[in-house]
């Protein structure tokens, strides 16, 4: 017996042990793509006892041995440092640590706040801040918009330098779905990296009475509100509305009636609140999640052609039980099952696998059938696979990816990534005779998922999505609402390209999709900023890292390159991705700006020509 096919009788072993609930699978199994396997596959992942998959957690682990042990039944080869499973840790955030603290001082002596009623947030530097109150409305400070929460009632800056200032979420047109032209600046990192400059010594966020959910609670976010794990370069904590409204009343003023004047006028009201200093201690620590992505291979039977790799792929992860990547805006803390998104497209890849297995003879090249976590978080797992010594092992020469696969609606299938070689479309379209799909083309290889991070490596790709639901990242994403005929359908025309791809005799020519650029410029409420870079969620360190550049864009023809780390823009200094976005908001399109990047050791300086798009 040789090594290899023990280890896989090891796994289908292991695994049965763990993977309880993977008998009704074995009830239905058949080489064949059918709708009752997809049905099982859907049912376990999405099920109460996965708890939506979210990396690091038991739902990950149990997600990862089933695939495994599917795999394993297939005859695929481990391709995993241990077993099918590629080990990573990945980077959650922060969590909260044992030393927060925060006090206010006035005239009555020392007020301690409640540990229910702060949190540090997750965007914040460690340490100390301390400092006099002063109130800056939503915090927003946007020159190009001809408006800062910084001025006062008569329109003159306040000087905040050195103080600790309190700000409220969103903006003061967040309710106006209409026409809220602050959108950009709600998210809090870019509030921060447009006032940083203004150098507070901290910032206190609190919740408006006025907010776009559905009721003015008073409630604290959650400390890893995001995933970005670069903090905002100041101490930042998040209060109950409570507290500062106490403060408020003491100094005479009214938080609802100021929220209500600056959002009706969208005039500012920045003012200090005399008497009154606050100092707090952030004490953060990082949350590392013990993760993994899952490798099977398939190896061809043509003795040149083997060497050739085709990746089937789809992510496995999901958000668990909600968290900033949510659309769910419940009270309550709901499993988001993600059964479309992407417990779909994990069926998909096992269901291809099988099937491609069962026909191994007929195979000249190879295949790899990866499923990926920590899609939801930003690509993380597939950009740590083409970032691995495993990934340099293959020569890849086409990537096939699936997300959100099982909601076919009157035959409606979008094609991700169909100008990224001149096969995908008349392959498409000849197979397409017998399926009859109404199908739309999205030429571009860089979007948002795992494909993503394979077009960054000057690779074919092609991404199948039969579009986004009412349930998109939501609880109410369950297996019962899986159309597994339509997806049944989408998976055999899938199969058919792979095994096309696998058995033909040239591969797959690669070609650099050029981006397009608006030209109908007049007919936009407004005109964004356009350099042309895709952004390395996985980059942990300072900076702004690219994992890809677009072709014809402004980047591209001013040198940047994939791998560069942005650290200046203009005068704006960029440790991170929100500063460099913060940054892209002072300039208009036709603008010449000085990027400086990181390459290896080398700093460098290129021109860009701001595009719009």
């Amino acid at each position: 017996m040789r090594i290899k096919n023990l280890v896989i009788i090891l796994v289908v072993l292991f695994s049965t042990n763990i993977v309880l609930s993977q008998n009704n699978i074995d009830k239905v199994r058949s080489n064949e793509i059918t709708k009752e396997e997809v049905g099982e596959h859907i049912k376990y992942l999405a099920s109460d006892k996965l708890e939506g998959r979210f990396p690091g957690t038991q739902g990950d682990v149990l997600a990862r041995h089933y695939i495994s042990s599917e795999f394993a039944k297939y005859g695929l080869i481990p391709k995993g440092d241990s077993a099918y499973i590629q080990r990573f840790d990945m980077n959650n955030g922060v969590k909260k640590g044992k030393a927060n603290v925060t006090r206010f001082y006035n005239d009555k002596g020392t007020i301690d706040i409640m540990a229910t009623d702060f949190t540090p947030l997750g965007i914040s530097a460690t340490g100390k801040a301390k400092g006099g109150v002063v109130f800056a409305g939503y915090g927003i400070n946007a020159p190009m918009l001809d408006y800062s929460d910084f001025k006062d009632a008569n329109g003159n800056m306040v000087n905040v330098e050195g103080k600790v200032i309190v700000i409220m979420r969103y903006s003061p047109t967040t309710t106006n779905l209409s026409d809220d032209k602050f959108a950009k600046f709600e998210e809090l990192r870019t509030k921060i990296a447009s006032f940083k400059d203004l150098k507070p010594a901290g910032v206190i966020i609190i919740t408006p009475p006025i907010n776009s959910t559905s009721s003015n609670q008073d409630i604290l976010m959650d400390v890893g509100f995001d995933y970005v794990t670069q903090n905002a370069g100041l101490p930042v904590i998040n209060i109950k509305r409570g507290v500062i409204e106490t403060f408020l009343k003491e100094g005479g003023y009214d938080l609802n009636k100021i929220q209500n004047d600056i959002n009706s006028s969208i005039k500012p009201n920045c003012f200090e609140l005399k008497g009154l200093t606050v100092e707090f201690d952030v004490d953060l620590e990082k949350d590392i999640a013990k993760t993994g992505n899952v490798i099977g291979y398939l190896e061809g039977n043509d003795p040149v052609l083997k060497n050739e790799v085709i990746v089937v792929g789809g992510h496995f992860d999901h958000l668990g039980y909600g968290g900033p990547n949510s659309m769910y805006r419940g009270k309550d803390k709901l499993i988001h099952y993600g059964a479309d998104d992407n417990a779909s497209g994990t069926a998909g890849v096992m269901e291809v696998a099988q099937k491609l297995a069962s026909e191994k003879g007929k195979l000249k090249r190879s295949f790899l059938f990866l499923c990926f976590t920590g899609e939801e978080e930003g690509l993380i797992g597939s950009s740590y696979f083409v970032k691995s010594e495993e990934f340099k092992k293959y020569n890849i020469v086409a990537m096939i990816n699936m997300d959100m696969v099982g909601r076919l609606k009157d035959d409606k299938l979008i094609l991700n990534g169909t100008g990224t070689s001149p096969y995908w479309v008349p392959e498409f379209e000849a197979l397409n005779k017998t399926y009859n799909f109404k199908a739309s083309y999205s030429p571009d290889g860089f979007g948002p998922s795992d494909h993503s991070s394979f077009y960054g490596k000057d690779l074919p790709v092609l991404m199948f999505f039969t579009d986004l639901h009412s349930d998109y990242h939501k609880p109410a994403d369950t297996y019962d609402k899986i159309n597994t005929e339509g997806e049944v359908k989408v998976l055999k025309l899938v199969y058919e390209m792979t095994m096309d791809l696998g058995t033909r005799a040239t591969k797959p020519e690669f070609t650099k999709v050029a981006a397009k650029q608006d030209d109908n410029k007049g007919e936009r409420k407004s005109v964004r900023v356009y350099v042309g870079t895709v952004p390395d969620f996985s980059y942990t360190d300072a900076g702004y890292k690219i994992s890809g550049v677009q072709a014809g864009s402004p980047a591209e023809k001013a040198g940047i390159l994939a791998a560069d780390i942005m650290i200046k823009f203009g005068d704006a200094i960029i440790n991170n991705l929100y500063d460099y976005t913060a940054a892209l908001g002072n300039y208009k399109p036709g603008q010449e700006v000085e990027v400086v990047v990181k390459r290896g050791t080398e700093e460098i300086k290129v021109k860009v020509l701001l595009g719009t798009k």
